[in-house]
């Protein structure tokens, strides 16, 4: 599988012929990303930065979109999504934030979104055996880097992925309490089931 940062929160992720975008930003975010294909958008809430299905729609693909709780099979993939505390504000409400817990590539994979609370909800832990790979937001409103480095100790994946919300420096406080570096960052990155398999909390920072 290979992963790829695209901008704002987005990721790209892709195994054999089924490439699947996770929270693109819109034309009407101020993160500016070029439009790329995909065959599946998961969308964690319905806010500009995070929901651009346009933005992974291009060259003829019309993509599957997966956007709040349920249970979905799409190919290779299946996720089940999970209504979880979200962190975004609107002037008259709150954003929703969906929980995705993925099965793709022979891995295992969770995506929290714009998760505001370090306490996952019952469902989700229940159904979660083991996590290969999670995808954790740092800073802003969603989880301060103590919370969130509290949460990956729990949940003890074999590869932690997180992005900043908020300040860089939350995301620098994050790293170095989860045993990291401030190496350089990377934009692109391949993994496969054994490579995940002897891993233990490793951190991968994309740029």
């Amino acid at each position: 599988m290979n992963i790829t940062y695209v901008g704002g929160h987005a990721f790209k992720l892709s195994a054999k012929d089924t490439t699947i975008a996770v929270n693109p930003p819109s034309a009407k975010s101020s993160f500016k990303v070029s439009k790329f294909g995909s065959d599946i958008v998961l969308v964690a809430t319905d806010h500009p930065d995070w929901s651009g299905v346009d933005t992974a729609s291009h060259s003829g693909k019309e993509p599957f979109v997966i956007s709040g709780p349920g249970a979905y099979e799409v190919g290779e993939m299946t996720a089940t999504g999970f209504p979880s505390e979200g962190a975004l504000q609107g002037e008259t409400s709150d954003y929703a934030n969906t929980i995705y817990n993925v099965e793709f590539d022979g891995m295992q994979i969770l995506f929290l979104g714009a998760l505001s609370s370090g306490k996952l909800p019952h469902d989700v832990r229940s159904s979660i055996d083991e996590v290969d790979i999670i995808f954790i937001p740092v800073g802003g409103a969603t989880l301060a880097p103590k919370v969130a480095h509290e949460l990956v100790v729990s949940l003890e994946p074999k590869l932690i992925i997180p992005y900043a919300v908020g300040d860089s420096d939350d995301l620098k406080s994050f790293i170095k309490m989860a045993g990291g570096t401030d190496g350089k960052s990377i934009e692109k990155m391949s993994i496969r089931a054994k490579d995940i398999s002897v891993m233990r909390g490793d951190i991968a920072v994309f740029k």
